[in-house]
């Protein structure tokens, strides 16, 4: 680490770049919490923060049902967003020929969907009584942030 007379004796050019690049470093390490107000995209809380941006189309309307099916297929869920009403019954359809399962982002978010609960063929449901954001993604296909992962955004009507 440079001390302050090592970069006080520095020609006047290189301490500049010398400052240039710790307010670079330091303001690389911030990090955003702000979320965009322009409506393309849904509201983002602490279960999304880090995660790549949805933009609100992306989400698939389901408020209007009482019941909703994802179709869970060999690396992927379809569809991928869905949007519904609180205490709206998701229900996950393994149509692949793997087994899956359902694990939220934030543990403790909602109660994860085991692998003995959907093989192939099987279907398991899924509540969420809350409005939140609430990402999910097979921990045996995907990450939080890649491969086989989706969104419930539940929305008070």
């Amino acid at each position: 680490m440079f001390s302050y007379s090592a970069a006080r004796s520095l020609k006047p050019a290189l301490f500049m770049v010398f400052v240039c690049g710790v307010l670079l470093f330091t303001g690389c390490a911030k990090t955003d919490s702000t979320n965009a107000q322009n409506g393309s995209t849904p509201t983002v809380d602490e279960a999304t923060q880090g995660l790549e941006k949805v933009a609100a189309s992306q989400f698939v309307n389901k408020t209007a049902l009482a019941e909703v099916t994802i179709t869970v297929k060999d690396n992927e869920f379809s569809p991928q967003y869905i949007t519904v009403s609180p205490g709206t019954k998701v229900i996950f359809n393994n149509q692949g020929r793997n087994p899956h399962n359902v694990y939220p982002v934030a543990s403790g978010e909602f109660q994860a969907i085991a692998t003995d609960d959907l093989g192939p063929e099987e279907q398991a449901p899924l509540v969420i009584a809350d409005p939140g954001m609430y990402p999910y993604y097979c921990t045996l296909h995907g990450t939080p942030k890649k491969g086989m992962n989706g969104r419930i955004q539940v929305v008070a009507e």
